[in-house]
């Protein structure tokens, strides 16, 4: 009993103790460490150029919409769709897989887009040269220097959308607003207008992007049926006319170096304006 009244009178005697030691030792440079922190903050005004909501919303919706744009107003929407045609031809299921194809369209895209884009930084730049870049990303100067640039370089845009637009596209977008939009708006619409140019691009190129699959598919649909009945006529019908076909088909691909043909077809059937 004495023992463990002993302890338990330690254990208070350096608790008191320690406790006093810490508010006597540290107590006090506490209270300097948080004036000096406190000094320290930046003073805050308001003349400082803080980043509004409209300014920050504006420039998050257009980052949003980026890549859509990227793959509605470029090359990339009829090389995606061809180069997945032929892989669906050739029947090798994901070989090459989703990532490889569409890096290899985003390649060739960027490829053929190299002069408009150019162009569209040669208009652009002086934007940037007169007004310069702001420091703060979201913040309204950001916003009307993003803005101005994209006024001044959407015309190379414009002509890239037209020389790859069919006519008779633009002229059916344009007759199909004569029945959908006010009137307000049909007073001052042109054909040249994106809002007229844009689909009429996309129409044209997915129709182009299957008429060359159509062609990709007619060799291969040839050697299905040929090989479909050299085997019924073996009474092979237990054998895949698949795993017959295929190593034809990649034979053929290889012979006529058909990828090399495909990807220099499509980087050459868009115009440069």
């Amino acid at each position: 009993m004495k023992k463990k009244l002993f302890l338990l009178f330690s254990f208070f005697c350096l608790t008191h103790i320690n406790a006093t030691i810490y508010a006597q030792t540290v107590g006090a440079p506490q209270g300097e460490t948080l004036t000096k922190r406190t000094e320290t903050l930046p003073q805050l005004d308001a003349t400082t150029d803080y980043p509004d909501i409209t300014s920050q919303a504006i420039i998050l919706i257009f980052l949003a919409l980026l890549p859509f744009f990227v793959i509605l107003l470029t090359s990339f929407l009829k090389m995606v769709i061809a180069l997945t045609l032929l892989r669906n031809a050739l029947g090798v299921q994901q070989t090459p897989p989703n990532q490889v194809i569409n890096g290899i369209a985003l390649i060739l895209s960027i490829y053929v887009m190299y002069p408009t884009g150019l162009q569209m930084w040669n208009d652009a730049k002086h934007v940037v040269e007169k007004k310069g870049v702001p420091k703060e990303l979201f913040s309204a100067p950001t916003a009307a220097v993003a803005l101005d640039m994209l006024n001044a370089s959407k015309e190379p845009l414009r002509e890239f959308l037209i020389a790859n637009a069919r006519k008779e596209h633009i002229r059916g977008f344009v007759k199909l607003a004569d029945k959908t939009f006010p009137k307000e708006a049909i007073e001052t619409l042109k054909p040249t207008d994106f809002i007229i140019v844009v689909p009429a691009f996309i129409t044209t190129q997915i129709k182009a992007a299957f008429e060359i699959g159509v062609l990709i598919y007619l060799p291969f649909f040839v050697i299905d049926i040929v090989t479909s009945n050299i085997l019924l006529a073996m009474q092979m019908m237990m054998l895949s006319p698949l795993s017959i076909a295929l190593p034809i088909k990649l034979l053929l691909i290889v012979l006529i170096d058909g990828w090399t043909v495909l990807l220099q077809g499509l980087v050459l059937s868009f115009n440069q304006t």
